[in-house]
This record gives C-alpha cells, sequence and structure tokens, in this order.
C-alpha cells in the first residue's frame, strides 16, 4: 500500500511527556546507539517492490538522521504546534524508516521526546516493545497458554473479516467527497472514568473507550453528516496477534475485528452494553488463535485485496486501536508523565483513531479527513460523551443493571476506590480468576497450598495482576505476587492493596507500580 499510494504518509508514534531539565542530544543519541542491538525494529526495513520486499539489516544506522532536537518557544500551545508538524513531517528516506525528536524550550523543566516510525516496520505492539527496550524494563518473559480454535471459531472469524468490506455508503458522498488530507487533534481523560462505567457493566477500558467514541459520533452525525445519523457506523478495531516468540520482531503481527459503533443509541449505557457485546468475539483466545492461522495460511495476495476492498469510499470503516502500557517509562531519572499516540489515516477513510492509557491518563488521537464538516470537533464531543458515562458512584444501582457478563463468569467486586475491598476479595474470587481467567486446575488451589503446589506459575502470576488492574483498578506487580507463600497469603496480599487509601495517604506515597506490558487491541489503522 504505501508504493502503491506514496502520498498516503503512513507513519505512526507516540509523544513521551517527560518532568525534568532536558538531555543533551548528544546523549540522548548515545543513549539510544547503546539499545540498538537489542531492538530490531530499529535496524531492519523492508527492501524491495511490492509483496517481493524482504527485510535488510542496518546494525548502524545514522543517528545523527534520526535523533534530532526541534526547540520551541515557551508555551504550551508551540508545543502542540511543533507536535502536528512533527506528524507530517517525512521520516528518514534511507534505511530502517525511524526517527526520535528531543522537544524543548515549551516549558521549565518538562520536555518531550517523539519517537516515530513507519506502520510496516512497526505495530502498535511493536512500538511498546520498543518504548520498554528505550525508556523502561523489559518484563520477564511468560509463556502463552495453549488454544485451541475450533471449526466455529476459524468460520466465524472468516465471515467477521469478510463482513468487515461489506457495502455500507456511509462515507461516498461528492459533495464533499473524501480528500484524504487530514486533520490531527487530541483529548486527554482520566483512564478511571473509562474503566468504572464499563467494568461495572462487564466490559474493560477499551469498551468505555469505543462507547464514549460512539457516544460522540452519535452527536456529529445528527449534526453534520445525516447521512451517517441514527445508524451503526461501521468501525474495525484492531487485535494483537503476536506470539511469545515474535515480541521483538519488526513489522506488523495485527489483525482486526468489525467493532461498529452504536451512534443510532440513546443513552450511554446502552452504547456500553452494545460495544461490550460486539467486543466479546475480539477478546476470544480461541477466535485471536484462528485469526493468526488464518492470516499464516493465507496468501498475502488475498489480504492486499482484501484491504483494497475495504479502503473503498462505499466500504471503508473508521478505524480503532486501543493500547494499555502499564510499565512505568523513564529517560534516566527523569519519569514519564504522559503518553500521546498518533496514527495514520488509510486512503478514503474518514478517520483512524487510537487511545492510550498510561499513568491513569487516557490519550486519544483523532486523525480525520479534513473534508468532512465539523469532525474537528470530535475531542471536545469525546469529553462530553465521556461525561455521560455512568459511574458507579453517580448511580447506587449501576451494577444491579442487567448487561452483557464478561467472557469468563468470574465475579467481579466493585474497583477498590468506590468499596471497602476486604468482605469481597476472598479466596473464592482469587481461585475463580486463576480457574476461569489463567486456566487452572481447581482442585490444588486451597488456602495452604503454596504456589507451587497449586500450579500458580508465572503465566498465572501474570493473568492474575491484568485482571486486577483490568477490571478492578487494583494494581500489584507480578514480582509482588510471587513473593506470595501460600495463596492465602497472595488472597490477604490483594485484600491489603485493594483496601482503600487513608485519608492522610496520598497516591504519590504509594509509589509507581511495574506491570506487565499489554495490549486489548493495537493501533495499526
Amino acid at each position: 500500500m504505501a508504493q502503491a499510494h506514496p502520498s498516503v504518509s503512513q507513519t505512526i508514534g507516540v509523544v513521551l511527556h517527560l518532568d525534568g531539565d532536558a538531555p543533551d542530544l548528544g546523549e540522548l543519541r548515545r543513549h539510544v546507539g547503546s539499545h540498538l542491538e537489542h531492538e530490531p525494529r530499529l535496524t531492519h526495513y523492508l527492501h524491495g517492490p511490492g509483496l517481493k520486499a524482504r527485510w535488510h539489516h542496518d546494525p548502524s544506522p545514522d543517528l545523527s538522521n534520526r535523533v534530532r532536537e526541534q526547540h520551541c518557544p515557551s508555551g504550551e500551545q508551540h508545543l502542540e504546534t511543533a507536535l502536528i508538524d512533527l506528524v507530517a513531517r517525512p521520516l528518514p528516506d534511507t534505511g530502517p524508516l525511524w526517527d526520535i525528536w528531543l522537544v524543548t524550550g515549551y516549558a521549565p523543566g518538562r520536555y518531550s521526546i517523539c519517537l516515530r516510525a513507519h506502520h510496516s516496520t512497526q505495530d502498535g505492539m511493536g512500538m511498546v516493545g520498543t518504548l520498554t527496550t528505550l525508556f523502561g524494563t523489559a518484563p520477564a518473559p511468560t509463556k502463552q497458554p495453549a488454544v485451541r480454535a475450533g471449526a466455529s471459531a476459524y468460520l466465524g472469524t472468516a465471515r467477521d473479516m469478510l463482513s468487515a468490506g461489506a457495502g455500507h455508503n456511509v462515507w461516498n458522498n461528492t459533495a464533499p467527497p473524501l480528500t484524504g488530507n487530514r486533520d490531527i487533534s487530541w483529548a486527554h481523560v482520566p483512564t478511571q472514568r473509562l474503566r468504572k462505567a464499563a467494568t461495572a457493566r462487564g466490559g474493560d477500558t477499551n469498551d468505555g473507550f469505543l462507547a464514549a467514541l460512539g457516544g460522540a459520533l452519535r452527536t456529529w452525525t445528527s449534526q453534520c453528516w445525516p447521512q451517517g445519523a441514527d445508524r451503526p457506523l461501521p468501525a474495525i478495531t484492531m487485535v494483537n496477534l503476536r506470539r511469545a516468540e515474535e515480541q521483538d520482531r519488526p513489522g506488523n503481527h495485527i489483525g482486526f475485528a468489525p467493532a461498529p459503533l452504536p451512534c443510532h443509541e440513546p443513552t450511554a449505557e446502552g452504547r456500553l452494553d452494545q460495544v461490550i457485546a460486539a467486543t466479546r468475539t475480539a477478546k476470544d483466545p480461541s477466535r485471536n488463535k484462528a485469526m493468526r492461522s488464518l492470516m499464516d495460511v493465507v496468501p498475502a495476495r488475498v489480504f492486499q485485496a482484501l484491504a483494497t476492498r475495504m479502503t473503498t469510499p462505499d466500504r471503508s470503516a473508521i478505524t480503532t486501536s486501543y493500547l494499555a502500557i502499564h510499565r512505568p517509562l523513564h529517560y534516566e531519572l527523569d519519569p514519564v508523565t504522559r503518553i500521546q499516540p498518533f496514527n495514520w489515516l488509510p486512503r478514503h477513510q474518514p478517520a483512524s483513531i487510537v487511545a492510550c492509557s498510561y499513568n491513569d491518563v487516557t490519550s486519544v488521537c483523532f486523525v480525520t479527513d479534513a473534508a468532512l464538516p465539523g469532525l474537528d470537533r470530535l475531542p471536545r464531543l469525546f469529553h462530553e460523551a465521556v461525561d455521560e458515562l455512568t459511574q458507579p458512584q453517580d448511580d447506587p444501582q449501576a451494577e444491579k443493571v442487567p448487561g452483557p457478563t464478561p467472557a469468563a463468569s468470574v465475579t467481579i467486586p466493585r474497583p477498590a476506590a468506590d468499596c471497602d475491598a476486604t468482605p469481597v476479595i476472598d479466596f473464592r474470587l482469587i481461585k475463580d480468576i486463576l480457574v476461569q481467567q489463567g486456566s487452572l486446575p481447581a482442585a490444588p488451589i486451597t488456602p495452604r497450598a503454596t504456589q507451587a503446589q497449586a500450579g500458580i506459575d508465572s503465566l498465572a502470576v501474570a493473568v492474575l495482576s491484568m485482571t486486577l488492574e483490568d477490571v478492578m483498578g487494583v494494581v500489584i506487580t507480578e514480582p509482588e505476587l510471587s513473593q506470595a507463600t501460600t495463596v492465602a497469603d497472595l488472597v490477604s496480599l490483594v485484600a491489603r492493596r485493594a483496601a482503600p487509601r487513608s485519608d492522610h495517604e496520598s497516591p504519590g506515597e504509594q509509589g509507581p507500580h511495574p506491570q506487565s506490558d499489554r495490549t486489548h487491541a493495537v493501533p495499526e489503522g
């Protein structure tokens, strides 16, 4: 696609916002250079025509052309202007397709690092891996559970992939037609606003993001785009399909799943319920297994034809992606306080929208076709839609409202911030998570059993850690969980950490809690 349509930029990336004095540019180059041998995505690039392109290796790319500085006048507005300019600027035209920009001057004691890469060499999980190599601590490798995909999983996956290219005629308006000229903007919202609303109804943070997006687009279509009003808007969400042994590989290891945005639904709760139901299959391990297997056996030309079909005006869909980065990042001693993603806009698509949750803030990047009237207001409409999401404390009956059940039937209590967790986080809850989410046999898991006797390996610990944070907002690192001697000790640890903070304890007193990196879906557009 990049070769067939060279005018379409496929640059993706992230902006890291840091507290501290900006480093010397030479120092930053030395830092990046010292990590190149551990990061294949920065030393490999595709070379050759079309589907005949092959990976080439450049172990020592020219860092004078790839690690550069952009000095801004004082003021946050100048930072945003600089970032918009960087998003549009061409990447290096030879060798590995990436660069890093040190952005300084806009505020004392603060600076930003912008990592940009071509989509052919980086996908969402790849970008997270690169960030972890350069600015974090890599998690210990974990094996993935063996998952079997039956005939129904393969048939359902094939049906979903084909249906994503169905005609709908939402965007092929001749006045105005999509031009490919893009606008880019951002919104930043508290992650807990999305998470709490979604987990109360059996979903997760990604569901909260998609439901709020549906609410924002519902308002926009009713005011500016009658062709899409009062109907679900076609959308796809990107799904991470990397295997454990592929974590360091360059390239794209992603699939896509239909995730229509329920813009016809008048209530925020109704939109959230419909999103949760729509995304359930994208979270099914057997469906992901089937999707990856199909990608491995189906000729690349078939997928190219499908992608071409999906980027025609009468079939194009809104592309959505979601990342959750739980491992704290830093440069030297300077902490990364916020991560701001950006994405590309495929041909004939109205919008590509990627969200990234980090450090209790979810930043959403909106890349939209400039021809669509009023779509540049989407960040403000998104904020308004987030405010409409019902929070558990807003409605004491919220958790009793019937809605879609989670994919696994673990009964999850309310987030710890909203209740006294001591009576609800008990042995039964932890065992249910280990059995139903971690696929462990139930019989060996007893209160007095050690973790080894209970069969709790590193993978089960990772699953437990992810589940506690994703559905309850309780952050406990895998090393901390592993230190519990018995299952009863494990339950006690979780209960203590989930208990509400005392009034005199500030969030900063608990310090950062590193967590394994993971995504619900990855941005790739």
